[in-house]
Parts: structure tokens; sequence; C-alpha cells
């Protein structure tokens, strides 16, 4: 049982037509069930025959004590990392010795190749470029030029998986069941079969339902956001179109993936910026990026006689020193496994920041889930805080939508803004404002934040 099937996720297992079995695909006798990881076998009334049966449910299942089978002589179908040997022919040392070797390596790339071919073979790791290695990564390097030329491909790497792994999502006959949202627009709810894989449905997500058309009714698409996930593992998805949507057709429906590369087109104008431009970032922060030695800098601030922040919990003295070295350093990092109370940790040092009056402060993360609860933790404080998300998430439920910024905006109730209630009544109408929409939304965060 090769180590790599398992980082693979492979778990069905045909044997070769060769084996002692002949070409035989192993499952349970009793629900089907191909997952070798769970696969065992017990005697049957005569001893040349077994029985396989999966571990959970089918050793419980009271039919099948009827059967006369000694159940709690069940054992697995693998052994120390191997198929038991009744089941594979073991190559001799001659056998092994004539076969082709290969490295892990190259079945990992094998692998790899199969994810988008899977009738590669080994000789397609032969073709030029299959076998090109990213430069690897280094704690010190020259200069911001070849810090962009080692992670520039990384970050392409990663971006070709992820939109690999999305696209490959799509899911045909899906049943649809329609319904209007508060905003008046379509939404569309439906089960999306869950793969056994690391792509995951959020709320944000972007899908295109799609119908092929019959003899009623036109071909037709719509793009729309995942705006909640029921505990039915319903998907409701709010669509952008209004018009031409076939509400009357409930079957037949397909959804794809909708890959965007913002975030990857986003690293790599950073890292560009990074190697053009010195003035990019302080020196300070440039030759750390690139593990140089610099001289450790302190920042001049009063510091604070209380580390803590009102409405937080009590800090401990790890958090307490955490607090104070940030507030003394342009750049920190901090670690802790779950649970040490870096959130907290992070609302207090932004707390204290805020209060040196220095100007305003960003607060980022790297999901909307972290940025939420930081924005909930800094509220807490008494920081006026202003949340803000992507549009395609303005209608997805959250513990802070208090604090975002077009929750905010609807809730002005002075006649002064009647302006600026107009503008949001017509960007939720019209789903946004087709005469200078960035500057609508930059016009609408200064006036939240500097009101």
């Amino acid at each position: 049982c090769d180590p790599s099937q398992v980082r693979a996720k492979h778990k069905e297992v045909c044997l070769h037509k060769d084996s002692p079995l002949g070409e035989t695909i192993l499952e349970c006798y009793n629900c089907g069930c191909r997952n070798v990881f769970l696969l065992g076998f017990i005697s049957a009334t005569t001893e040349s025959v077994v029985v396989l049966l999966c571990r959970e449910p089918c050793l419980s299942v009271n039919a099948l004590k009827d059967m006369n089978w000694d159940l709690s002589q069940w054992c697995p179908l693998i052994d120390d990392r191997c198929f038991l040997q009744w089941l594979l022919k073991v190559p001799s040392e001659q056998e092994q010795l004539r076969a082709r070797q290969i490295s892990a390596q190259q079945i990992n790339k094998i692998e790899e190749l199969w994810k988008t071919n899977p009738d590669a073979t080994l000789e397609d790791l032969e073709k030029p470029g299959v076998d090109d290695e990213p430069q690897p990564v280094v704690p010190k390097y020259e200069d911001a030029y070849q810090y962009q030329n080692v992670f520039a491909p990384l970050i392409k790497l990663e971006a070709d998986y992820d939109k690999m792994m999305k696209e490959s999502q799509s899911k045909d006959s899906i049943t649809i069941r329609w319904d209007i949202g508060l905003n008046k627009k379509r939404i569309a709810y439906f089960v999306f079969p869950k793969e056994d894989n690391e792509i995951r449905l959020v709320t944000g997500d972007e899908l295109r339902l799609r119908y092929s058309g019959d003899a009623a009714h036109p071909s037709w698409q719509s793009v729309g956001h995942v705006i909640k996930l029921t505990a039915q593992e319903e998907v409701a998805l709010e669509l952008g179109a209004s018009q031409g949507v076939p509400v009357d057709v409930n079957h037949g429906f397909s959804v794809d993936f909708v890959w965007k590369s913002t975030s990857f087109d986003r690293m790599q104008g950073a890292m560009k910026t990074f190697a053009v431009d010195e003035t990019s970032v302080s020196g300070y922060i440039y030759h750390h990026l690139l593990g140089h030695e610099v001289e450790m800098q302190m920042v001049r601030n009063t510091l604070p006689r209380r580390f803590g922040a009102p409405g937080l919990p009590e800090l401990n003295a790890s958090q307490v020193f955490a607090v104070k070295s940030v507030l003394q350093k342009p750049i920190s990092l901090i670690q802790g496994p779950p649970g040490t109370g870096k959130t907290v940790t992070s609302a207090a040092i932004v707390y204290h920041m805020a209060k040196q009056g220095q100007g305003q402060v960003l607060v980022c993360a790297p999901s909307n889930v972290a940025v939420d609860q930081l924005a909930e933790k800094i509220s807490a404080t008494g920081l006026k805080v202003v949340r803000l998300c992507a549009k395609s998430r303005e209608a997805v439920s959250s513990p802070v939508e208090h604090l975002t910024l077009h929750y905010q905006v609807r809730h002005l109730d002075t006649s002064e803004k009647s302006e600026l209630h107009k503008l949001q009544q017509l960007k939720d109408e019209q789903g946004l404002l087709h005469l200078y929409p960035d500057y609508f939304l930059l016009f609408l965060f200064f006036f939240i934040v500097f009101d």
C-alpha cells in the first residue's frame, strides 16, 4: 500500500488480471463499499471461500449474523502497509530486479499528470517542460528580482492547480427550487454533491447555473453568488440575471464553479511592484523580506499603562508581552496554536495603535471568517469599525453584518443623507451603479470612516 496512494486519496483497487483472483474489483459483499482502507474479510462456511466486508457499518448489521459467519474473525485486507499475499502475487527478487525502478518523485509527478490526463504514462514525464522544477525557496535573496523569480512561478502553479480543481467540479442533472429574496432577486436552491477532495463550497463563491434548453425553453445561463448553505445541505445561489430565468423548470440544470484569478493576480502584481519600485516598502521591511541582516529598529511610542483593552478578556503574561513588543517594532510575527488568544491579542494591539492617534488602522486577514472575528473583537473595545467585503458577500449573513459598509450606509437616518440613500437604493436595484461604481464605493468608505 504505497503512501503516495494515500496522499492521492486513491481508495478503490482493481486486481491485475494475472493476480490469484484475476481482474477483480475489491468491494464489500453487503453494501458495495470499495474503500480498501475499510475492507476486511472473514471465512465463510467453507475454508476455501472468504467474504469481503467493510468495517463500518456492515460488521454491526444484524442481518449478517444470520449467515453463520463469525464476525469476530474479521481481518483487514491491509497488513503492515501491504495487501495480503493471497490477494496479490508478490514478485520474486529476480522479477523485481528486471522491473523498471521508479522513484517516489516520479510517482508524485505521474499522479499530478493523471489529474489532467488519466492516460498519462511514465514516458510523458520525459516530454519537454513536464519535468521542470521551480527554483527552491531559500532563506536569503540577493535582491527583489531574485525574490520575484522564485515566488512568481510558485504562485502560478498554485493558481493553475486551484483553477483546475474548481473547474473540474461541474455537476449535471441538478434539481432547482426557486425563490425570491428580499432584494427581489431570484434565488436558486439546490443540493451540490460533495466530492472527496480539498474543494469546499463556501458562502461568497461564484457559480454558473446552466440549462441546455428544451422545446419550450431556450438555452440559458446565469452567474450568481452563494449566499447561504442550509442545514439540509442545500445551496442558496443568488442570481445576477433577473430576466429570462426559467423558473417553471426544476430539473436538468448544470452547475459550474466560476474561477477568478483576482487574488493570484494581486500577489503577482505586488511582487512585481516590489521588484521594480524600491519605494514600495520601507528599507527596513525590504531587507527583512529578503532575509538580510538588519539592525533592530524601535518605534518610539508612549506605551500604555495597561496593555489590555476594554471589552476584551484580561491578557496573560505572554499576551501582554506580545502587545508590548508589537507596539515598539515596525514588523512583528506572533505565533501560537489554536486557543491561545491570538485574536484577542491582535484586537488589543489594534486598540492601542488607534489610540496613539497616528491615523487609521487597516486590518487584513487571509479569510472572511478571520476578518469577521477580528472585526467583532475590535468593535467590542469601543473603536469605530468599518468591515469592507466584496459585493458578492453583501447578501451573506454574518455576525458582524452591522459593521459592514453597506449596512452602515443603509441605516444612516439623517435627512442630510437623502441623496446617499437614493444612490444606495439605485445600487441595490440595478446591482451596481453604471456610472463610476468604484468612486461611489470609495465615497461611501470615506463618508463612514471620517464622518
